[in-house]
């Protein structure tokens, strides 16, 4: 009995101090530069009807290398850089507490103006590429929950039809006009699009790509774990959501690869069996 009362004295001790190490990293992040820094926006970019015409005839690979030369050109709405920061007590593999905090960018990546833009889906390479002219790392399955809790709007997936279409730019345009009829920009949104999510799968085979999510408002996925799709795949349903590679846990920074790799921390933003020790696709 006396076990009992000291092994639950200790969690609540846990509790208390995980508490109180959130408290102060929420204090600590109020004030660090909370932003993902988008290149200056040229005067030479193309509208979004000139970008979507100069790619609707392209392979993949040249659509996306179009994609990420009008990222580079700053051609993306302001809000991407606005992160939002995620803050929550999380549990370690050894069941110890830790305050962890994380900056995600508040909507999955587009190309276009504040007025006028388009929710691009790309390739995953091309994701890893785009990701990491952030100093950004794709989202694990764990954090894509995460971020579907804590989005402000949560929308309803609208599932298209699953055909040759589905990889088109009329059918991107068709969908985004469905999904952005519920929310604003600017805000904190989940559910409209599958994550391209970073897993242990990757160092099993390089060769597929990895999807997750497309959520519901009350938190179940449409789209488990999947590496059902080769590297040359791409459709309406992908998004790329930005998650800094600097996290802050118990009031300290870190690097995300550094936690997932970490045979203690990793359960803090991985919900997999083991620690991550490939948290990227390799890129030629």
């Amino acid at each position: 009995m006396k076990d009992k009362r000291y092994s639950s004295r200790n969690r609540c001790l846990k509790v208390v101090f995980a508490l109180i190490a959130l408290i102060y990293t929420s204090l600590q992040t109020s004030a660090t530069d909370t932003s993902f820094d988008l290149p200056p926006r040229q005067n030479n970019v193309l509208s979004l009807k000139e970008f979507c015409d100069s790619i609707e005839r392209l392979s993949f690979e040249c659509r996306d290398s179009v994609t990420i030369d009008q990222i580079r050109r700053g051609n993306m709405p302001s809000h991407l850089s606005r992160a939002v920061v995620i803050t929550d007590t999380l549990t370690d593999a050894l069941g110890n507490i830790h305050a962890v905090s994380l900056a995600v960018s508040r909507d999955v990546m587009a190309i276009g103006s504040d007025t006028d833009y388009l929710l691009i889906p790309v390739l995953p390479l091309t994701a890893q590429r785009i990701v990491n002219i952030f100093d950004a790392s794709l989202p694990t399955r764990k954090i894509s929950d995460l971020i579907h809790r804590r989005a402000t709007v949560k929308t309803t997936p609208h599932p298209m039809t699953p055909d040759s279409t589905m990889s088109t730019i009329p059918v991107y345009l068709r969908y985004d006009s469905i999904v952005r009829a519920h929310y604003r920009s600017g805000d904190f949104v989940a559910g409209h699009k599958k994550d391209i999510v970073i897993t242990n799968r990757i160092g099993e085979d390089p060769s597929r790509m990895y999807i997750y999510g497309w959520h519901y408002p009350d938190g179940r996925a449409i789209q488990p774990l999947s590496g059902a799709h080769n590297l040359y795949h791409v459709d309406y349903s992908h998004g790329i959501r930005l998650v800094s590679n600097t996290v802050i846990v118990d009031g300290r920074q870190q690097r995300l690869k550094d936690i997932l790799a970490d045979p203690v921390l990793f359960t803090l933003l991985s919900d997999e069996a083991s620690p991550m020790t490939v948290s990227s696709y390799p890129l030629p």
